[in-house]
């Protein structure tokens, strides 16, 4: 027996290898999905191996048989199952079990279809207001006021579709951060709080609204564009951002449903509808409607926009075409030439702006005037104020008052002007005394005026800023007086040339015009004035600007 056992390793060690043949033979089973193989074989097999090879290294084999009781024992409840297992009773859970799959992926799959049907038509209720919209705008292209009459058109639309007793569409002002009323009809029980001092009748509530502007807070008009998220007031009582005025019946606030307008740069306005407390509330789908006409109004000002654009665009250069050519006529053809002193000067008018004028007048023996004024506004608006300027000052300057009364007659003249368009204008007057070598000067807005002395080789700014003509009628003007020597050199200009900008967007200033005139004092005045505009043209290089650039030089021999 003792003889036996001294070869029971080797059976072992060829169970363990058998073993793992047999696993090996069990994955790729698994692996190919050739036959069902259930894990108890894998644990059994997993047993048997691990079993043989730690009775093989111990050097006892009840370790072995220990394993194979165990990989028998999880044999054994799996075999049970199969031995006694109904396959026609498996084979009816199974048919049960697939039924309830497939109506559970025929009712996911009715429920799917249905979404889409909904989606579908919702999508098409948004392509027929598009459509209707957009067919529409056409005819608002060419009329006066385009905006506004597209907005009363879709006002009403929008009303009559979702049987609202009112509607307002505001939209936004960026340059005041505001909400303004644009269009407004039937009856809108105020949502904000009335202004103490108003009086609570129909007529002067109405009136309110229809002239309105909401900041972008502390309202709901504010609050709905702030967030960019439409709301159904079923019940406003409920509401808490709904303020109710007060205990007149037409005060009383009803039903409302707030729609953004929104455009790819954000939210430009608000749509706004109400019904009274005694007629039905807005429900969901009246409020999935006015969302989608609130996307259809934002759709079809979008080509509006493009249009008031490019109409505006057209019009400005028409106008700045034909103040531009009216313009240079008013400007001096050729400076005049006196003994005593030389002049030179430049003008470089920006896009479509036609607001700089300079004037050399010879008036009297012992007056010469020189003018530089830069007037608000563009293309034919500006003209008109220009030759308003220009006739005052032409007259004005033939009589013997000083630079800064003939400014207040001319200040008065232009405040009579009670038109809609600007006409503010900044101007420097400078009354010359060849007789005395004197001058008189007076300004008002922000045209500088320079003198270089010659004595020191300095240049510093005599002139201050003050209030633009245009603004009150009864603005006064200082006169600065000042005694001038052979060598000096008088030099004003309009804010456009020491605003200039390079290519970084730093402004050109007043240092770089001092170091010009500085440096060419030495020059005649039309030599110093071509300098500046050579050193102003390389200092901008391809930058663009915004404002007339416009030079004034005035060297006493």
């Amino acid at each position: 027996m003792s003889s036996i056992d001294a070869f029971i390793q080797t059976p072992l060690l060829v169970s363990a290898i058998l073993g793992i043949v047999l696993f090996l033979f069990l994955l790729i089973i698994k692996l190919r999905n050739t036959a069902k193989v259930s894990f108890i074989f894998y644990l059994a097999d997993g047993l048997l191996v691990a079993g043989a090879f730690y009775s093989y290294l111990a050097g006892h084999v009840i370790y072995f048989i220990f394993s194979i009781v165990i990989a028998t024992a999880a044999l054994v409840p799996y075999l049970i199952l199969k031995a006694f297992d109904n396959p026609q009773k498996r084979e009816a859970k199974r048919a049960a079990k697939f039924a309830a799959e497939k109506a559970a992926a025929l009712e996911q799959n009715e429920f799917t279809k249905q979404a889409i049907a909904e989606i579908e038509a919702k999508n098409q209720r948004i392509a027929e207001v598009n459509k209707d919209l957009i067919s529409n705008v056409s005819k608002f292209f060419s009329a006066d006021n385009s905006m506004e009459n597209f907005l009363e058109y879709c006002n009403k639309l929008i009303t009559e579709k979702l049987s609202a007793d009112g509607c307002v569409i505001l939209i936004a002002d960026d340059y005041d951060n505001m909400l303004a009323v644009k269009s407004f009809t039937g009856t809108f029980p105020p949502p904000y709080k009335l202004p103490d001092d108003l009086p609570h009748k129909p007529i002067r509530v109405e009136t309110n609204l229809r002239f309105a502007q909401f900041p972008l807070e502390g309202n709901i008009f504010g609050e709905i564009f702030t967030s960019g998220e439409a709301l159904l007031v079923e019940d406003s009582v409920k509401e808490p951002r709904i303020y109710q005025n007060g205990p007149e019946e037409f005060l009383r606030c009803g039903s409302y449903i707030f729609a953004p307008i929104k455009q790819q740069s954000g939210t430009v306005g608000i749509l706004a509808l109400a019904r009274l407390p005694d007629k039905a509330k807005f429900d969901k789908e009246n409020f999935n409607s006015a969302c989608i006409l609130a996307d259809a109004i934002s759709t079809a000002m979008s080509p509006l926009y493009s249009f008031l654009a490019y109409s505006e665009k057209t019009e400005l250069n028409k106008d700045g075409t034909i103040a531009t050519k009216y313009q240079k006529s008013l400007l001096p053809q050729k400076l005049p030439v006196i003994p005593t002193f030389t002049l030179g000067c430049f003008s470089n008018a920006a896009e479509n702006v036609c607001g700089d004028y300079y004037d050399v007048l010879i008036s009297r023996k012992d007056r010469m005037s020189f003018v530089m004024a830069d007037v608000a506004g563009k293309g034919m608006n500006s003209l008109v104020v220009m030759i308003m300027i220009r006739a005052i000052l032409r007259l004005a300057v033939n009589t013997a008052q000083s630079a800064s009364t003939i400014l207040s007659w001319a200040n008065r003249g232009i405040c009579i002007e009670s038109s809609k368009i600007d006409h503010f204008a900044s101007v420097a007057l400078i009354n010359y005394d060849s007789t005395t070598n004197e001058i008189e000067v007076s300004t008002c807005g922000n045209n500088p005026v320079f003198v270089y002395n010659a004595a020191d080789k300095t240049m510093n700014q005599i002139s201050t800023a003050s209030e633009p003509m245009g603004v009150e009628k009864d603005t006064v003007f200082k006169d600065i007086r000042m005694k001038l020597n052979s060598g000096d050199i008088i030099v004003t200009c309009t804010d456009g040339l020491l605003e200039s900008l390079n290519e970084n967007g730093v402004q050109y200033s007043i240092n770089n015009l001092t170091k010009v005139v500085t440096k060419n004092a030495n020059s005649n005045a039309k030599e110093i004035s071509n300098r500046v505009k050579d050193d102003l043209k390389k200092y901008c290089g391809t930058a663009q600007q915004y404002d007339d650039q416009s030079l004034l030089v005035i060297k006493i021999q």
